[in-house]
């Protein structure tokens, strides 16, 4: 499908090192924006949901936006989570990135309440009409506690301040139905937020993509991005399939322990190896038991053997 969407390419949404302590590490995170830079990604997004974007203080959040914004200058665009349990917290967060230099401002549903069709929409037109940002929607169900619904998706998409969407909804039907309707909107993003329809999506014609494994090995997902976008249809299927078997062993995992944490082990590992950063580990959080540890180690391996599958095909 030939669609006329804005496109951005790889939006990473960014890990944070931590301390022994569990406070962010700021010079990991630097550490981190380089590597990312330097596979060619295209965007960061701080304050993402695998960045613990809720689990930081205000201070915090704003700080690591600072930071990253500061780090990265003009390099790439920066997205930062406005993710709160009410809408004067999310707008609070909006307007202090604005003020850090930040770019866009990504919401999700408000945490806690149980909300429907309607009052979301007013939720978010507000967010939309307050923000100093640009707004990107995160459809994103295991975390929200709801699926948003794709008419008023659609309507959201209208508005002068709202620039795409980030679907980690897992339905692959859905997204179609949206590429179809948004197809010729030169002026929205959208994004793929799951791992297993990459290939398909970029063929398909979306904005680009938004995953956590992401960060495990960076130049295969940026590989996987360049051939779609060029055509490359068969590489691009041939280095999914890797990442498919890294997404299949990770879901495995998640079945046996809680997934927030399991796929933290997942990143943590990768970095480590790589030499990024030491920690992104938090106190609370159990160390890796063995058999996960196998399975962490069995991921790596899928994520180089994909790049090297990359590399042979230059």
């Amino acid at each position: 499908m030939t669609t006329r969407l804005k496109k951005l390419g790889i939006l990473v949404p960014i890990a944070v090192p931590c301390t022994a302590e569990g406070e962010p590490d700021i010079g990991g995170l630097r550490s981190v924006c380089d590597d990312m830079i330097g596979a060619g990604y295209d965007a960061i997004f701080i304050n993402s949901t695998t960045g613990r974007g809720p689990w930081w203080s205000p201070a915090e959040r704003v700080n690591l936006c600072q930071t990253v914004v500061d780090h990265v200058g003009d390099n790439m665009p920066v997205f930062a989570g406005c993710m709160a349990t009410g809408l004067s917290e999310m707008l609070d967060y909006s307007r202090a990135y604005a003020e850090a230099g930040a770019d866009v401002a990504v919401i999700t549903a408000p945490g806690y309440y149980a909300y429907d069709v309607a009052e979301i929409e007013a939720i978010f037109l507000r967010f939309a009409n307050e923000s100093p940002l640009p707004v990107l929607i995160y459809d994103i169900p295991a975390c929200a506690g709801m699926k948003l619904d794709r008419d008023m998706v659609l309507r959201l998409a209208d508005h002068e301040n709202v620039i795409g969407l980030k679907d980690s909804t897992d339905d692959m039907e859905r997204f179609r139905i949206l590429l179809e309707a948004l197809r010729d909107r030169e002026d929205i993003y959208l994004l793929q937020g799951k791992e297993h329809p990459l290939a398909e999506s970029l063929i398909a014609g979306c904005s680009g993509f938004v995953v956590s494994l992401s960060h495990i090995n960076p130049p295969a997902f940026s590989a996987l991005a360049r051939a779609a976008l060029s055509g490359n249809t068969e590489l691009a299927e041939k280095i999914q399939n890797h990442i498919s078997q890294l997404k299949n062993l990770a879901d495995a995992s998640f079945d046996r322990r809680p997934p927030s944490s399991t796929l933290f082990h997942f990143i943590d590992y990768a970095l480590r190896q790589r030499g990024v950063c030491e920690n992104i580990m938090l106190p609370h959080e159990e160390d890796c038991p063995g058999w996960l540890l196998e399975n962490v180690e069995k991921g790596f391996a899928i994520g180089q053997r994909a790049a090297q599958l990359a590399e042979q095909s230059c």
